[in-house]
């Protein structure tokens, strides 16, 4: 145990983008790694300066549990989410694939963490071409995943612990065994020929668009988003320049607009608090850069679903948060886009997935400073600040986890910045232990993606890590057991602790709320390319300083802040004068917290 690690809570037991939606959304392609060795692993030192009590509770019954006040939009900002990729989290039925139930079982150890909300992957009836965002039915869950009582049931038991759920929504296309589309496909007319974008004959093409022809009695081609098995629903076009555009407010595009509203007010009845949406930008065709038409459609339909539902937590995939919260959302991803900045920080690299290779800012050995991030985060920090929640993310089922390209050192750091900054961080299921991507073959369509979606390890004395108890055989394999939840929660200075304190403090210092202002030192980075400093003040006066050095060289900062104390640090953080914390040496791979 670190010796300045006693007051942490003691262990208890237990209870990239891929290439077609950059091509579908006229972005970047993002990139994709492959792991060949393993990073080195470092010890990690923490310290929290934070008292805490172990939360940890035998229950019965969920009724004997201390009720806690459930996020709503309008409460979201202080919390933390947590993103769960059903078939990897946990087996309860023995069959080697994840399920609610296995969710349900887990809970506690998601409300020990302090997780207030889950983004739960798509789970809708599906035949899992593309991972599940190919929706045969929007209202029937998945059979794999259990019953339809038992995601209800995950949702009581998530807000018996105060965590909300919202589950994916992909609204842009469906899969080609959808009753809608087979319908549309029919030779003969239906009244669901234009919910999907069809030419005008077989052997017209897509007119710059995806499309596929020769596939059914339709005399069409019909247009796709990604693979062939995922038919774009038709939103209209903003701009008309081929006989079978339609507008947006054509009789086929207000009819999938309605049936959206309708799905989602059905899962909102049923105890859903939400929905993240997938590719919410990229609905209406042809809708340029300003993405006009696309806002005015989500403006609509999310004030219908809010003149019944007024607490419903809206996510969106997009990107861009001047155009997100416009439209309605009260959070939106910085996604991992090469060009906008984010992926400088973790994941910046064009090569496979080593470190010799990455040149994130969070590697201790790059040459990647703070700057370019900045230049391009602060501008739309500060434009849409006051309206929704600029959001980053550890990773997510699209990217490259953090390991094992960063050492645990780094990843601690990331997390210290992600958890300190704007917005409603979200941290993807294994990140809290560095659950490392795995170089795999394909499953599900998942292809480089699919090294991110391996099974959580919960105990490495267990069958296949704790995740399935069964002889079955696994989803997806369990190639790396070192990093298990068992074993990080023995040990008082291991990543999951840190993450967990940091929740922690994000939730009860105001400073760190997700509206609280922000304030960035820019005059040190030309001599400290690597170093951050930033304040975040609340509204009513209460104020934090963090300071992180991302180099592997140590390096002294004025701070000028002598009556500042300190909250919690990452790392070999010391004071050349104990009694004024006006200067602090940042040692490589550190950082603090100061309350000023």
């Amino acid at each position: 145990m670190h010796p300045n690690c006693n007051d942490i809570a003691q262990p208890h037991p237990l209870l990239p983008m891929d290439i077609n939606r950059a091509l579908a959304r006229n972005e970047p392609i993002c990139r994709y790694f492959y792991p060949h060795t393993t990073t080195p692993t470092t010890p990690l030192v923490i310290t929290s300066y934070l008292t805490t009590k172990n939360t940890s509770r035998e229950l019965s019954t969920i009724e004997s549990m201390t009720s806690k006040s459930l996020p709503t939009r309008t409460t979201l900002s202080s919390g933390t989410f947590y993103q769960i990729y059903p078939p990897s989290f946990a087996d309860s039925n023995k069959d080697g694939i994840g399920d609610f139930r296995g969710i349900i079982s887990r809970l506690d150890y998601l409300s020990d963490l302090g997780i207030t909300g889950i983004w739960l992957n798509a789970c809708f009836d599906s035949p899992f071409k593309d991972g599940g965002y190919d929706v045969r039915d929007y209202t029937k869950v998945a059979s794999r995943y259990g019953t339809h009582e038992d995601l209800v049931e995950l949702f009581h038991q998530a807000h018996a612990r105060g965590i909300a759920i919202i589950l994916d929504l992909v609204p842009g296309h469906t899969s080609e065994q959808h009753p809608w589309f087979q319908q549309s496909a029919a030779s003969k007319y239906t009244d669901f020929d234009d919910r999907y974008i069809w030419t005008s004959h077989a052997f017209e093409g897509g007119a710059g668009l995806a499309f596929i022809g020769g596939e059914h009695p339709r005399n069409g081609a019909y247009i796709i988003n990604f693979f062939k098995s995922q038919p774009a629903l038709n939103y209209g076009f903003a701009e008309l320049t081929q006989p079978w555009h339609q507008p947006v407010d054509a009789p086929g595009p207000r009819a999938n607009q309605d049936a959206m509203v309708e799905i989602m007010k059905y899962w909102l009845s049923q105890g859903a608090d939400g929905f993240r949406v997938d590719m919410a930008d990229s609905l209406v065709k042809n809708d340029g850069t300003s993405k006009r038409a696309t806002i005015g459609i989500w403006q609509s339909m999310l004030s219908q679903v809010r003149a019944e539902f007024p607490n419903a937590i809206f996510v969106s995939e997009w990107g861009t948060p001047t155009q997100a919260f416009e439209a309605g959302f009260d959070a939106d991803f910085y996604l991992d886009w090469r060009g906008n900045g984010y992926n400088l920080l973790a994941r910046n690299t064009d090569t496979p997935l080593e470190r010799r290779d990455d040149a994130s800012f969070f590697n201790s050995d790059s040459a990647t400073g703070a700057q370019e991030f900045l230049d391009m985060y602060l501008p739309q920090w500060e434009r849409t600040h006051e309206a929704g929640l600029f959001s980053f993310i550890s990773g997510n089922h699209d990217c490259p986890r953090l390991a094992p390209r960063l050492n645990e050192q780094e990843r601690a750091l990331f997390f210290l910045f992600q958890l300190t900054m704007p917005g409603l961080p979200f941290i993807y299921y294994g990140d809290e232990i560095g659950l490392p991507y795995a170089e795999i073959p394909t499953k599900e369509g998942g292809y480089a993606r699919t090294g991110s979606r391996t099974p959580m390890c919960w105990d490495s004395q267990l069958p296949n890590g704790g995740f399935s108890l069964g002889d079955a055989p696994l989803y997806l394999p369990m190639t790396d057991t070192s990093q298990n939840v068992a074993q990080q929660r023995e040990r008082a200075d291991s990543l999951f602790h840190h993450v967990q304190k940091l929740i922690q403090l994000r939730s009860q210092l105001p400073a760190l709320d997700g509206f609280a202002d922000l304030e960035f030192d820019l005059s040190l980075l030309k001599k400290h390319p690597k170093v951050m400093v930033y304040r975040r003040t609340h509204h009513h006066g209460d104020s934090v300083l963090i300071a992180l050095n991302a180099g592997n060289k140590p390096i002294r900062v004025e701070l000028q802040q002598p009556q500042a104390h300190e909250l919690f640090r990452c790392g070999d953080v010391t004071y050349p004068d104990l009694s004024d914390h006006s200067v602090v040496e940042l040692g490589p791979t550190s950082g603090v917290i100061l309350s000023v």
